[in-house]
């Protein structure tokens, strides 16, 4: 399964970029994409590109360079993509951004160029002041060079060309873990599995990925099975993934059950107190573990239903008696910073 086809083809802002992408090829209008240093499936964005690209028609060709640093943006053009002849007829008194846009007859015009490799602003700011030039002497062509330039480095403001900038965004790592685990279908719990592997990831989408391709271990033993997957897994440019220590992955499978699992408990406390009230109000006043007095069921938390149902006479099955202790124990985890074992999560989720 390609986890790259999902992040660039179902996941919001990801289709965002590479639409707005795309209307910069079609109006062929240069384009800074600033990107973070560790872009979710970086090829995949090339490739999704180039795929999308081709349905703007017409035989421009994509080529993909390499930038060097403290290069001269216009000296690499003529090295890269001109003839010799196309540079034999240049005049060192011109600019090269306006010898380039000033000639029809170029098999540049016919290219969209794809710079990968610009991590320093003062390179950046070098290929923005050559292509704005470009740009503008270039204006009366019917075809000219369009240039993708893939920068990595610190935030620029007004480059002078258009400008698209993407973060990877909290809420986009969640609907991609969700949408991933439900194609995985490799675990049982999938709503706790994709929260598991969204807050151990923290923002890494590659790691929440390879997280989840761990199935149902991950629920049954998440801090052990993340630093497994960390010691054997790199992300998809071959890196090592950021390292975590027990009590950070503690935490996160801690948050993980908090979310999922707070709001069943608290609606499982409120529908037995609507289901019991006048048999809860024969216990009432109680006195809480902070001293004050609960005259009303549906003050009552779940450490009071617990010490009522415990009572001689109290008039709660055997099953329901089962599922207060399952809900008490569980609140009483979650409460001390502590997530909840496989076997309690599914007893919780079937409430």
């Amino acid at each position: 399964m390609n986890a790259g086809a999902i992040w660039w083809g179902q996941i919001g802002n990801s289709l965002g970029l590479l639409s707005r992408l795309t209307g910069c090829l079609r109006d062929l209008r240069s384009v800074v994409l600033e990107l973070p240093v560790r872009l979710p499936w970086r090829q995949e964005l090339r490739s999704s590109a180039a795929i999308r690209r081709t349905a703007l028609g017409g035989n421009r060709e994509l080529r993909t360079l390499i930038w060097r640093e403290r290069q001269d943006p216009g000296e690499f053009i003529f090295r890269e993509l001109c003839s010799r002849e196309e540079q034999k007829d240049y005049y060192p008194g011109d600019s090269r951004a306006a010898y380039l846009g000033g000639r029809e007859d170029l098999e540049l015009n016919e290219q969209d160029v794809w710079i990968t490799g610009i991590h320093r602003r003062e390179d950046l700011l070098k290929w923005a002041a050559f292509l704005a030039e470009y740009e503008k002497v270039s204006e009366s062509l019917d075809q000219r060079a369009v240039f993708v330039l893939e920068y990595d480095g610190p935030a620029v403001v007004n480059p002078g060309i258009a400008h698209l900038v993407f973060q990877v965004e909290d809420y986009d790592c969640r609907v991609f873990c969700l949408e991933s685990g439900a194609a995985l279908k490799n675990a049982q719990l999938r709503e706790y599995q994709a929260e598991l592997a969204l807050r151990i990831g923290d923002g890494d989408p590659e790691l929440s990925w390879v997280l989840l391709c761990s199935g149902e271990e991950l629920v049954r033993d998440p801090v052990r099975t993340t630093l497994e997957t960390l010691g054997r897994s790199t992300d998809s440019e071959g890196r090592p993934f950021a390292p975590l220590t027990e009590q950070q992955i503690v935490s996160a499978a801690w948050r993980a059950a908090l979310v999922v699992f707070f709001p069943i408990l608290e609606q499982w406390r409120m529908d037995f107190v609507a289901r019991h009230e006048q048999e809860l109000r024969r216990h009432l006043p109680i006195t809480n573990t902070n001293g004050e007095e609960v005259t009303d069921p549906y003050d009552l938390e779940l450490g009071a239903l617990y010490f009522i149902s415990g009572k001689p006479g109290a008039g709660f099955s055997l099953e329901e008696k089962a599922q207060i202790d399952l809900c008490r124990d569980a609140r009483n985890k979650l409460a001390h910073n502590r997530y909840l074992s496989r076997e309690d999560a599914r007893q919780i989720l079937k409430l």
